[in-house]
């Protein structure tokens, strides 16, 4: 269950990126925004592959 509220929380950071960045900042930095989304894409595509060898582990235990 903790995999699921971390990858809420990451799905939180990621739309919180983009809000700031065009509603707050008003563009200016949206290429700087536009990497952050995809390193947190990133980072949460490692904590999926990490979560689904855990559970596969965990399973066969």
């Amino acid at each position: 269950m903790k995999y699921v509220f971390n990858m809420y929380y990451l799905m939180i950071a990621i739309v919180a990126v983009v809000l700031v960045s065009e509603f707050l900042l008003k563009g200016v930095y949206s290429a700087i925004a536009s990497w952050l989304v995809v390193a947190l894409f990133f980072f949460g595509t490692l904590m999926f592959i990490n979560a689904k060898f855990y559970l596969k582990k965990s399973d066969s235990n």
